[in-house]
């Protein structure tokens, strides 16, 4: 263990010790005066040994940061997203614990060729029923026109149906077709049928992070449970050790990976000049 301290969960007085005197940073920027549980990951704080720092600072103009994110994940599954770690500081030099939260991203379905999101759920009906004729109807327009119009409609005439029943379906596709499209048919791609867009069966959210916020500071614990005390005691211990393990993957890639330049070929649009222009 190199930041996860043993603490002696029956223990009032060592668990309100560990969390007051825990090393503490800016969630936010300085001027913002919010602070949380931090640990400092600079390189002359990390326990290098002299052979491993050079190749730590080389490490450092990579995108390390894509190798070793797993720590921080599983911390955040593990705490259901209301906490999550994060970097702070100038140089990235500090991890910080931030309070976090799973927020939905609003997209209803997606497509199965390219994966674009959309908003809109896929109606899900038969165009060949009676129903369903008169949903096309509907939505073709966006359901902006009253009832008495679409009754006069020659498609939705011809449907053998009493006018209240072709009422009910009119007013129903009215409100679906407000947030569901009829198809499936992709907007980036076009794909459609087999492979294209489909609705969710678990809406996908979003990891916010809110970096503003501190966790307990100025807390004094006074007033606190022993059962509050140890569930803070067992969440700090938790980022701590989620710390190590980010900082024992960062050596593994100083020990066993090497940085090496690598030549990017960007495409370039420019203006020249086309002479085979006939006059």
């Amino acid at each position: 263990m190199f930041f996860e301290k043993q603490v002696d969960l029956r223990s009032r007085d060592a668990m309100v010790s560990f969390l007051a005197e825990h090393y503490r940073y800016n969630t936010m920027n300085s001027w913002n005066g919010a602070t949380s549980y931090a640990h400092c990951i600079k390189i002359g704080r990390l326990g290098l040994k002299a052979a491993q720092v050079d190749r730590a600072y080389e490490m450092l103009e990579t995108d390390f940061w894509d190798e070793i994110q797993l720590p921080i994940d599983t911390f955040t599954m593990e705490f259901a997203g209301r906490y999550t770690i994060g970097t702070n500081g100038r140089s990235g030099g500090y991890l910080v614990l931030y309070n976090s939260v799973h927020e939905l991203t609003g997209h209803q379905s997606h497509c199965r060729s390219c994966g674009q999101r959309n908003f809109k759920r896929v109606h899900e009906t038969d165009l060949s029923t009676p129903r369903g004729i008169i949903e096309a109807n509907v939505f073709r327009n966006g359901g902006c026109w009253v009832d008495a119009v679409y009754l006069d409609e020659p498609t939705i005439k011809e449907v053998d149906l009493a006018d209240d029943k072709k009422l009910s379906f009119i007013r129903a596709a009215k409100i679906a077709c407000k947030d569901e499209t009829i198809g499936n048919k992709c907007g980036r791609c076009h794909a459609e049928g087999e492979n294209g867009r489909v609705n969710y069966t678990v809406m996908p959210s979003r990891l916010s992070v809110y970096p503003g916020k501190s966790i307990d500071q100025r807390e004094d614990f006074v007033e606190w449970s022993m059962g509050e005390l140890r569930n803070r005691v067992k969440l700090v211990q938790a980022f701590d050790r989620a710390c190590d393990e980010i900082r024992s993957a960062f050596i593994d890639l100083v020990d066993h990976c090497e940085v090496v330049d690598e030549v990017v070929m960007v495409p370039q649009h420019r203006k020249v000049i086309n002479c085979t222009i006939s006059a």
